[in-house]
């Protein structure tokens, strides 16, 4: 059974995830208690899974003021573990995509809006990290594309819990609905996801 709905699974890498990494909050190991489960629910209903992931060669040169800033921090480098995707997030390679993006928004410099018009999705849910960059880009993104968006409260995270709560409810209010994961079990269970 297929839904018209797609859920996003932003930017879930090593470099993120695991603790003692380079860009690591413990708000994201709390996110990640059950997110495998939240995963596979929604793939159980027929939600498309999507995992995106970020990678940056290792002789990309980014804007010297950016260096300045993350020298020792440099994160998702090409070919290195903390690049690789948390072997904790599912992935059935017979019915889950996996793609690379290339900028903050998954869909910026990507076929993904009109990969999942083809495919007849019309919902778009943004779990992942970071909430107030990757996540946030792509779900202004996915908005502007004219997909019904939704931000999945409890399978997103950031620094803090503080900011991820300011950032959910400004995107609330102007590019999407956010709702957490049992709301939308139950939407896809009405059918109205």
């Amino acid at each position: 059974m297929e839904t018209k709905t797609a859920l996003l699974v932003v930017d879930m890498q090593n470099d993120f995830t695991k603790p003692g990494a380079k860009a690591y909050y413990h708000t994201t190991e709390i996110m990640l208690k059950d997110f495998a489960e939240k995963i596979n629910r929604m793939r159980d209903e027929g939600v498309l899974i999507v995992i995106i992931y970020s990678l940056v060669p290792d002789k990309h040169k980014p804007n010297p003021e950016l260096t300045r800033i993350t020298h020792d921090t440099r994160t998702l480098v090409e070919g290195t573990y903390g690049a690789e995707i948390d072997e904790r997030i599912p992935y059935d390679p017979e019915r889950d995509w996996k793609m690379q993006k290339f900028a903050a928004s998954s869909f910026l410099h990507t076929d993904l809006a009109e990969r999942l018009k083809k495919k007849g999705v019309e919902n778009v849910l943004v779990s992942g990290v970071k909430t107030n960059v990757c996540c946030r880009a792509t779900t202004i993104d996915s908005a502007s594309y004219g997909f019904r968006t939704f931000m999945v409260s409890d399978m997103l995270g950031t620094n803090t819990e503080e900011l991820n709560q300011f950032h959910l409810n400004e995107m609330g209010h102007q590019y999407c609905s956010v709702v957490n994961s049992e709301e939308v079990m139950e939407l896809l269970k009405a059918g109205k996801l």
